[in-house]
Parts: structure tokens; C-alpha cells; sequence
């Protein structure tokens, strides 16, 4: 836990920089002492078609998925580290946007192999 997903314009933003960004998520969220680096699961999507606010300036979206039970707090700090974890990436974006997303604690599940 957290599963960070990471929508991105295709074409705009390239395989180095989204690669970038997923490792910088990654670390920014360890560092940060809310969840464990062996927890953070990150992973990222290219969108084809879109529009910002009815125009055409590309943007980055993220969802931070978390187990319920965190307080509001806990959820600005997350989004706050995730947007602070971007600012030094130079990323041909006109914004990037953050959404905590709470799953529910008592269905979710989860299979280990071993």
C-alpha cells in the first residue's frame, strides 16, 4: 500500500520521463515515513484523447489508492508529498493533479505466492 497510478499524455510525456516519475514517486513516498518503500506500488497509463478545462494543454493525473482509515491529515500529506516529489521534474505538463483514493479496508485483499 499505496498503489500510485499515474495517467499521462501520450506522445507528450516520453518512456524516460515516465519512468522518471514513477521512481520519484517511489521515493518521495518512502521518504516521507507514511508508508514503507517495500509497500509503494506504483504504475503508469497513457491516455490518446483528451481536453483541459476544453482545451488542449496536456496534464498529469495521479491516484494515490490507500487502505481506509487514514485521516484527512495523513491524506494532505501524501497528495502534498506526491506534488512536492514532481516540482523539481521538468515535465512538458500545464498541471499535474493528485486524488486520494480510499479503499475499503475490510474487502481488500491480497495473495503473496510463495
Amino acid at each position: 500500500m499505496p498503489h500510485i497510478t499515474v495517467e499521462y499524455p501520450e506522445g507528450v510525456v516520453d518512456d524516460k520521463s515516465v519512468d522518471l516519475v514513477l521512481q520519484t514517486m517511489h521515493q518521495s513516498i518512502a521518504a516521507s515515513g507514511l508508508f514503507k518503500a517495500d509497500q509503494v506500488k506504483t504504475r503508469a497509463y497513457s491516455f490518446r484523447h483528451f481536453t483541459n478545462a476544453g482545451g488542449s494543454d496536456p496534464y498529469i493525473h495521479i491516484q494515490a489508492r490507500i487502505k481506509s482509515g487514514r485521516d484527512a491529515d495523513n491524506k494532505k500529506q501524501l497528495s502534498e508529498v506526491i506534488l512536492a516529489g514532481l516540482e523539481p521534474l521538468t515535465l512538458p505538463v500545464a498541471v499535474a493533479t493528485v486524488e486520494i483514493i480510499d479503499m475499503d479496508r475490510d474487502s481488500y485483499g491480497k495473495h503473496v505466492p510463495t
